[in-house]
């Protein structure tokens, strides 16, 4: 019983506020267009995270706004949950459902022809560690070097 409290109290602590560092939207990387099915867009994307904790964390389906630069394009859903290795920076690849505004294929080709781009995610992402969860704000925005940045449509496979 007594270990049981002990592993208890371990876990409450490593939940909380004092032992979690943020992790770090570090880069995206290639980004391609599975599926286009009017206003929504099923995207396959990689993006690069550093988790400075000592313990994993599952990311879960989370909503997100995404502003491309400084334009609203849509809802980004992520539809899979995602592990984040622990005291590491990593690649993972992630699939999103993005529903978007009127013309979402017109902005995507738009801003495929730029050399760099600024890229905002707006919203709360819910995140756990062991038998804990918690929703964490994010107001991320990176610029992205166009040339890194590789957008495959679907009929163009």
């Amino acid at each position: 019983m007594r270990n049981i409290l002990i592993l208890i109290a371990v876990i409450f602590l490593i939940s909380s506020c004092e032992f979690y560092k943020d992790i770090d939207l570090v880069n995206f990387g290639g980004v391609k267009f599975d599926k286009l099915d009017g206003n929504t867009a099923f995207v396959n994307m990689d993006v690069e995270l550093d988790n400075p904790n000592f313990y994993s964390i599952k990311v879960k389906p989370s909503f997100l706004d995404v502003y491309v630069e400084g334009e609203y394009m849509g809802k980004a859903h992520l539809l899979e949950k995602v592990k984040i290795k622990r005291k590491k920076s990593n690649l993972y690849n992630v699939k999103i459902e993005l529903q978007g505004q009127e013309g979402i294929l017109k902005k995507a080709m738009k801003y495929a022809l730029k050399d760099n781009l600024k890229i905002r995610l707006v919203g709360k992402v819910k995140g756990s560690v062991f038998l804990f969860s918690k929703k964490f704000e994010v107001n991320e925005t990176k610029t992205i070097d166009g040339a890194k940045l590789k957008i495959g449509l679907p009929f163009m496979n």
